[in-house]
């Protein structure tokens, strides 16, 4: 059973900044990232299938099947195909430039057009078997035993979120792209797990915020709350953030069962200050002898906040 972190922040920073901040904290910007992992996976099946192939012939060791039917003809498709796939070989960070090349090569091959009812039988029972096999980490599903039919889930993956999930750490540190669509590792050979990527990168295996709250206390000061599973999200990361929204962020944490618990400072993306075993703020009481409302900012609607692992989408609440 999985035991709960919290942490707190307490933001000091320019009032534009804090807006921008809290913008990510509620989740509503677009997870340009995810739209790229899921024009990824459309390339990688359509690949699998033959429907696009790259313009010279090439291996692709980590899935052979992926580039199995040869080289195709000198078509802008293939060209860009070929291109995406060299982006794949290099297990690319998703940052802003490699997700806008993302997006337009998805477009230079025309893969967003197809529809799951054009396809010969040979390529859906090729794709099919992928989708099987991926389900559960490229959908965030684990019952294998209530799938929907292969047409949904590629009319899924053309479905693009409109925002990301609350606190998504992956919108302040990149991904990356081989990493993300081997999951759990049973894909791509020699291809780290997205597990074990997340634990060294954001210092948590679901990078993004559970039972988020915050409170606005200033036009310059701002309380965040939020748990993470066992561990508190690590320091690069916490530094990338104050660095990001170009604020000051000091960090407390407690997992009690463990015997986690400490503070941090980061300024502008510098480490100030730490303490171990740190006492939780005492404001924290005055808040909770206040009988604060939670106010629920957004739910999950259909086809939004979508996620390529096991995550729960958990709520985003505000603190008043």
């Amino acid at each position: 059973m999985a035991e709960w972190c919290r942490n707190r922040f307490e933001i000091t920073g320019k009032s534009v900044c804090l807006d921008v901040l809290i913008q990510w904290i509620e989740g509503n910007d677009a997870p340009r990232y995810r739209h790229a992992i899921q024009q990824s996976i459309l390339l990688f099946l359509a690949g699998c299938a033959g429907i696009l192939k790259p313009v010279r012939t090439v291996t692709y060791p980590p899935y052979p099947g992926l580039v199995s039917h040869g080289a195709g003809s000198t078509t802008v498709a293939s060209q860009a195909f070929e291109q995406w796939l060299g982006l794949l070989t290099r297990d690319a960070f998703l940052d802003h430039e490699t997700v806008k090349t993302i997006d337009r090569l998805y477009h230079q091959t025309g893969t967003g057009a197809i529809r799951w009812s054009n396809l010969p039988d040979t390529a859906k029972e090729i794709i099919g078997g992928v989708l099987a096999q991926q389900y559960a980490d490229w959908f965030g599903v684990a019952d294998v035993y209530e799938r929907p039919d292969n047409a949904f889930l590629w009319e899924s993956l053309l479905t693009f979120a409109e925002y990301s999930q609350p606190c998504d750490m992956l919108q302040v540190m990149p991904t990356r792209l081989a990493t993300e669509l081997n999951g759990s590792g049973g894909l791509l050979k020699g291809t780290g797990t997205t597990r074990s990527f997340y634990c060294r990168q954001f210092g948590v295996e679901y990078p993004l915020g559970q039972n988020v709250r915050w409170k606005r206390t200033g036009l310059s000061t701002l309380i965040l709350e939020f748990d993470t599973i066992w561990c508190p999200p690590s320091g690069v990361l916490v530094g990338e953030i104050s660095s990001v929204f170009d604020c000051e962020i000091r960090h407390w944490y407690s997992e009690p069962k463990n015997g986690i618990n400490g503070y941090d400072c980061y300024d502008g993306g510098e480490h100030m200050d730490s303490k171990m075993e740190a006492e939780w703020p005492e404001s924290d009481h005055a808040e909770e002898n206040e009988q604060t409302h939670l106010y629920l900012v957004s739910d999950s609607q259909p086809g939004e906040r979508a996620t390529a692992s096991a995550e729960s989408s958990g709520t985003t609440a505000k603190i008043v």
